[in-house]
């Protein structure tokens, strides 16, 4: 039966792609209502058997996410022409885990540390969902390359916001100077490592590019950063990403250190990379239905109200980011590009693992932020669009009118 609902799985994220291509539906949706199907509503498969290897899934679908992202963004582009990006993230997550927390306060009376953990899980946007779409649906290559850069560097600060937040919770640590140095020592070890690691690797590398074998050795590099970060007390996490920063801008990296290298990611290993990062994210979005678990109507209607307060607060921080800005005539469909998908439900899974008190609520919260927040998505560009096709064509009809008499 297992070996049936991986092929159903593979079989159906194939489809949710061109599905995706053709109607602009994200395919997450299918995914997380296909764990739902097999999981909580036919229990094909059991919630519970599935808990142990949650901290494993979830860890290696992190690792990959990072890497990805990492080896995705070129720094010097990025900092050379999209400081409004930076802003929106760093605004837009920044409020939305402020807000976020307020509300679990008022509402649920939750302690603040779980607060800012669930906002920090859910404050930033899907960059594998944005990236797609705003390729889709024909938006300017400057909103286009904001967006990009956004939703990755919301990615990264989820993932880093969570676990800062996870480490002081389970360190019990609550001083301004304890905090610092926790989550200090915790990035300084993860940024370190993975960077050292990584123009190590670019020097190995140089040697063995021509093997055919070569990407699955930087696989267990991968790996093996992790693993060294976390035993070393710094964030692997950070350290996956800053391993694929450096391999990613290989000649940038090695002109600032003045060697010399050939080594470059080319279309074959990215496409690779892409079939291994298709199959993660397809069986993780399954797997994060399959641990959805029902408990209350109070913490759905939260996690609709979340979504909601996300675009309201999305409004604010796009507003900000685009002030005497040429792009400031698409804010409204910056606005809507709000999705959350695979960072947040890995993030969703870990608390419950690591032992964080009272994060039972977190899947299931994040689980109706995903599902609602992609919808919001959808209908906002599918509505923006078809006003724009309708501008237009008053438009044109009111040119062909001049131009008749």
């Amino acid at each position: 039966m297992a070996f049936l609902v991986a092929a159903i799985i593979i079989v159906l994220g194939f489809l949710g792609e061109e599905f995706f291509n053709k109607t602009g539906i994200p395919d997450p949706i299918l995914l997380l209502l296909l764990g739902l199907l097999v999981g909580p509503i036919f229990h094909v498969l059991n919630r519970e058997d599935l808990i142990p290897i949650t901290p494993f899934f979830a860890a290696l679908a992190l690792i990959i996410i990072l890497f990805d992202a990492g080896l995705n963004m070129k720094v010097q582009e990025a900092i050379r022409s999209s400081s409004r990006a930076v802003v929106l993230a760093v605004v837009g997550w920044t409020l939305n885990v402020v807000v976020t927390a307020g509300l679990c306060k008022v509402l649920f009376g939750w302690r603040l540390l779980n607060g800012l953990l669930l906002g920090a899980m859910v404050g930033g946007s899907s960059s594998v969902i944005v990236v797609a779409l705003s390729r889709k649906i024909n938006l300017s290559k400057r909103v286009e390359t904001i967006l990009s850069l956004e939703s990755v560097l919301t990615d990264v600060l989820c993932t880093v916001g969570a676990f800062a937040i996870i480490d002081i919770t389970l360190s019990g640590e609550t001083s301004l100077q304890s905090v610092l140095t926790t989550v200090g020592t915790a990035f300084g070890v993860g940024i370190l490592l993975g960077s050292v690691l990584g123009i190590a690797w670019l020097l190995t590398l140089e040697r063995m590019q021509r093997k055919p074998n070569a990407y699955m050795l930087t696989l267990a590099m991968l790996f093996l950063t992790f693993v060294a970060a976390r035993s070393l007390g710094g964030t692997g996490a950070l350290s996956a990403l800053f391993l694929g920063l450096v391999i990613g801008n290989a000649p940038s990296v090695a002109r600032v250190l003045r060697f010399k290298t050939t080594v470059s990611i080319d279309e074959k290993v990215r496409a690779f990379h892409n079939q291994i990062s298709f199959l993660i994210r397809s069986f993780f979005f399954v797997f994060t239905g399959l641990l959805f678990s029902f408990t209350s109507v109070y913490l759905s209607l939260f996690g609709v109200l979340l979504s909601l307060v996300f675009l309201g607060l999305r409004m604010v921080a796009v507003k900000a980011s685009t002030i005497r800005s040429e792009v400031k005539n698409e804010r409204t469909f910056m606005t809507v590009m709000l999705p959350r998908g695979l960072a947040a439900a890995v993030l969703a899974s870990i608390p419950l693992t690591v032992g964080i008190p009272n994060s039972q609520a977190f899947p299931e919260v994040v689980f109706i932020v995903i599902l609602a927040t992609i919808l919001i998505c959808t209908v906002g560009t599918v509505l923006l669009k078809r006003n724009e096709k309708k501008i237009s064509a008053e438009q044109s009809c009111v040119a062909r009118g001049q131009l008749e008499t």
